[in-house]
């Protein structure tokens, strides 16, 4: 086979394309540096896959924390659920000492007012019943008087005697 045939061959088949198009891929190969942007893709996707690794680790902390802390809060929640019984037990005792003082306060005062009632009717009732002893009184000295004559002049003399024996001053 000679050099011509050779071209003859290569023109006749895709191989001349094929080597032109295989020229054209290993210059742009060589141009654009594609192991570089592969290694850089490699370390960008190995930087990603470190980044999500330590997101993980954080967010597998932060998981621990949160169960950590709901693990307690059944019991913070009795705790002040207790607390909140303890504080009403006490509200709810001093209500009832305050209402227990009202109360008696209350009863202090209406007894002294039925007291005082009391002896204002009373005091009512012995000025009533003086007065009416003393008209009672009055009177039966008026019909004594009337009916002793004797007695009615010696009550003027004894008037009449008391008075000058007064010194005026």
């Amino acid at each position: 086979m000679d050099f011509t045939e050779i071209l003859n061959y290569i023109g006749r088949t895709n191989l001349f394309n094929f080597i032109i198009f295989a020229s054209i891929i290993i210059y742009l190969y060589q141009k654009i540096k594609v192991t570089d942007k592969i290694d850089k893709a490699k370390e960008g996707v190995v930087t990603s896959i470190e980044d999500s690794k330590t997101a993980k680790a954080e967010s597998e902390d932060a998981l621990k924390k949160i169960e950590e802390s709901l693990s307690h809060i059944e019991e913070e929640i009795d705790g002040i659920i207790k607390k909140s019984e303890e504080n009403a037990k006490l509200v709810g005792g001093k209500i009832l000492e305050d209402a227990e003082k009202t109360i008696s306060g209350i009863k202090e005062n209406t007894e002294k007012t039925v007291e005082n009632k009391k002896t204002g009717l009373r005091n009512d009732l012995i000025r009533r019943a003086s007065l009416a002893s003393i008209e009672v009184a009055k009177n039966h000295i008026v019909n004594e008087l009337n009916n002793n004559y004797d007695l009615h002049q010696r009550l003027i003399d004894e008037s009449i005697e008391a008075i000058e024996g007064v010194e005026l001053k």
